[in-house]
């Protein structure tokens, strides 16, 4: 097998622990751990390996100035805290299924940033884009079933879109003068920081209790639904371009919806699935044409969405 095949395997790998992540997380909801503080857990145990990491490889790359510092406190509030918080919240509200479908608007959202900030119209791939992806959300949202898509899940669920969208486009300077797994490591962490203090917010209690079988899924989705993934993809992006890499992570909603339905018995409803199609067309388009787009200038190659990451 050649590297690009290797390379593309790993990243639809990638996107398939994802999917299967937030099918976890739901599971932990429901055994009533809130999505803050799972936002919180994942975020510290991500940041706290990451970075031990890079101390044992390049200590050297831990260094920091201000200017760096004050931009990886932005980016790891409203970039890392803001994408898992919003992204689990709209799970535990609307489910794992269309909870990432919607997240998955947030390269029609980076379309709508690059025109903007180009002072231009949309060219007529972004254009299908945008079209594609609003039809989508569309049928997503009224197609479901009474009390499916409640206001507040959609509202987190398009706050992710928001989020996904500034986390991809904001660390363009930060991953050139630090390197992916330095900005990342140290957004991990000043978001896990923040996330903690809104956990001490909305849930000023005593010692937590998990049962062993909540330890084993946060366990999960610390490791394998986040480092194992993102190191994967980090190491595919040598071989692919960010484009096709976008292409092959598309998988993840469709295997998002795929362990729901195994895993929980949750299925999208009738015009749904058309709607989950529409959005995953969206990003196919733009990554396919990515070359031609002025959105793929925004799009960095080196950090992904989730500590979810994504492409």
């Amino acid at each position: 097998m050649s590297y690009r095949a290797t390379a593309f395997a790993a990243v639809i790998a990638c996107a398939a622990l994802w999917g299967v992540s937030g099918t976890i997380a739901q599971v932990l909801f429901q055994d009533h751990v809130s999505p803050v503080l799972l936002a919180t857990i994942r975020l510290w145990g991500a940041a706290v390996l990451m970075l031990a990491a890079i101390a044992l490889r390049s200590p050297s790359r831990l260094r920091l100035d201000r200017k760096s510092i004050r931009g990886l406190a932005i980016f790891g509030v409203f970039g890392f805290f803001a994408v898992q918080y919003s992204y689990f919240a709209a799970i535990a509200a609307i489910g794992v299924a269309t909870a990432t479908f919607l997240q998955y608007l947030g390269p029609a959202l980076i379309v709508i940033y690059a025109a903007i900030a180009g002072r231009r119209l949309p060219t007529g791939v972004e254009s299908l884009a945008l079209l594609l992806a609003v039809s989508g959300t569309a049928l997503l949202v009224l197609s479901a079933g009474a009390g499916s898509v409640t206001l507040p899940g959609l509202a987190f669920g398009l706050f992710s879109a928001v989020s996904l969208a500034f986390y991809t486009i904001y660390p363009r300077a930060l991953l050139r003068a630090l390197g992916p797994w330095t900005t990342s490591g140290y957004g991990f962490l000043f978001g896990a920081a923040f996330a903690t203090a809104q956990l001490l917010v909305m849930h000023p209690t005593g010692p937590l209790h998990f049962s062993a079988r909540d330890l084993w899924l946060i366990a999960f989705v610390v490791i394998v639904g986040t480092l194992l993934p993102f190191s994967l993809y980090i190491s595919a992006l040598r071989h692919l371009t960010p484009s096709e890499a976008g292409i092959a992570a598309t998988a993840e909603p469709l295997a998002a919806a795929a362990a729901a339905f195994l895993l929980l018995g949750q299925a999208l409803q009738g015009w749904q699935y058309l709607g989950g199609v529409l959005i995953v067309s969206a990003v196919l388009v733009l990554a396919g044409f990515g070359g031609r787009s002025a959105a793929a200038r925004v799009e960095p190659s080196g950090v992904t969405a989730g500590g979810r990451p994504d492409p």
